[in-house]
């Protein structure tokens, strides 16, 4: 158990630096608007609320478990590797904001990826909801501390 939670919270500071490293990339030299193609017709609090609490359900199924379904059992592709790196690019795929946000997504994938395949092999009954907890707890630090 103690070893799930340090995999968990060394995960997090991944991810949390991966998103301050790209921020910054970002203020610095691209100037890209993180704000663009943002929907009109949802305010900011619905917005976090569906980034906190019902992306990450959706996005954990689309991007982790039905693609680790899919590679492992259906195609049969033991290299967890290749699994990790195939569902980092469908999880980016899916995030065009931008270019730069496509590779920020793809690095965040491979850490968010990288946890569900470890949950997995290590507590397979609580791989989904531990995957699920970890990236709504990134996306409300996201909210609180860089929004």
């Amino acid at each position: 158990m103690k070893k799930l939670f340090i995999f968990f919270l060394i995960s997090f500071a991944l991810a949390v630096i991966n998103g301050y490293f790209f921020n910054y990339i970002n203020d610095i030299y691209l100037h890209f608007d993180v704000n663009q193609d943002k929907n009109q017709n949802i305010s900011k609090n619905e917005l976090n609320f569906i980034a906190i609490f019902i992306a990450p359900f959706i996005e954990t199924f689309a991007f982790q478990y039905l693609p680790y379904l899919v590679l492992t059992k259906w195609i049969g592709i033991k290299n967890n590797i290749i699994c990790i790196i195939t569902m980092s690019v469908i999880f980016s795929s899916m995030h065009y904001y931008n270019w730069l946000y496509i590779v920020m997504t793809f690095f965040g994938g491979l850490i968010l990826n990288n946890l569900y395949v470890y949950y997995y092999k290590h507590t397979h009954k609580y791989s989904f909801i531990l995957t699920v907890f970890f990236h709504a707890l990134f996306n409300l630090y996201g909210f609180l501390f860089v929004m």
